[in-house]
């Protein structure tokens, strides 16, 4: 039904920004192998694309063309594609030539007719109120499939530090445990592009209150926390994890003894943190009193 089409978009669209990623990834001068590679990723995207894009009428009704020009327009207008890009990659080295060559075969760049992509607007016009619905529930389960990666992924990072990185005794373990390192940050990168474009098209479609619970993904939020790898180094007393930890603690921890871990130290650390901060409230309150006490002890005096 419009459900499994809407669903095979959104598996679409996140290996055209796979796709993206990997076509910037490739520096001036390619190898044959990973221009055959890009070559071999583009053209069965091609397919998909063609594959979704001829069952488009069904469901967008019989009216629509999608290779009508002033429909891809109308679809071309409504984007916003200026949403976060987590890249992993220098973003000084040059392009490959490829990237911006519009005589370049590119369906990573192609548009699809998506009720978020067409606007609301136009969609009401044509009677697709249900689907922009049923796109709203796919990209809230979107959003958090992204962010469970996100957060699985950093406690790997962060045990990959604790078991690997800090333990390496040579140059070749250490290239290695690094290695591990930068596979996880692209994949961490990866899925936080995917969250972003997501966030970014959901601000388009109406009705629905999700933006208060899924905020925009800062690149600062990525970072691996190292309370389980070092629970007592300097300068972390005061950390505290970013929001996306505590939307989901349970489907997180269940099966994982390492990310259980991670949660049960975070949480003592701002329990602690919680109680400092009592502590501190109480004494300011007594400091207060104190203060009082003395000008009014100095007054008897005088």
């Amino acid at each position: 039904g419009a459900a499994t089409w809407l669903a095979t978009d959104l598996t679409i669209e996140e290996s055209q920004i796979s796709l993206s990623r990997d076509v910037k990834r490739l520096r001036t001068h390619p190898t044959d192998m990973q221009l055959l590679k890009v070559a071999q990723c583009r053209d069965k995207l091609h397919t998909q694309i063609t594959r979704f894009l001829e069952m488009a009428p069904t469901f967008l009704g019989g009216d629509v063309d999608v290779n009508d020009p002033d429909f891809r327009v109308i679809v071309r207008n409504s984007l916003d594609d200026n949403y976060e890009d987590y890249s992993d990659f220098d973003e000084d080295q040059n392009p490959s030539p490829d990237i911006h060559d519009a005589s370049i075969f590119q369906p990573e760049l192609t548009v699809i007719p998506l009720p978020s992509n067409i606007g609301e607007v136009r969609c009401r016009e044509l009677g697709l109120t249900n689907l922009m619905k049923e796109e709203i529930a796919l990209r809230e389960g979107q959003a958090n499939d992204a962010l469970h990666a996100i957060r699985v992924h950093l406690g790997n990072k962060a045990v990959i530090f604790h078991n690997t990185v800090r333990s390496a005794k040579s140059q070749a373990s250490s290239t290695r445990a690094w290695t591990r390192v930068c596979s996880v940050e692209t994949a961490v990168n990866l899925n936080a592009s995917i969250y972003s474009k997501c966030w970014s098209q959901l601000a388009k479609l109406p009705d629905h209150d999700l933006l208060t619970k899924y905020l925009p993904l800062k690149k600062e939020d990525l970072k691996a926390s190292s309370v389980v790898a070092d629970p007592n180094a300097h300068g972390q007393r005061d950390t505290t994890l970013s929001w996306f930890w505590s939307l989901d603690v349970q489907g997180d921890t269940s099966g994982n003894d390492w990310m259980t871990e991670f949660y049960r130290v975070n949480w003592l650390r701002t329990k602690a943190l919680r109680d400092r901060w009592n502590e501190e409230v109480m004494l300011v309150k007594h400091e207060m009193q104190w203060l009082i006490n003395f000008f009014k002890h100095r007054a008897k005096q005088w």
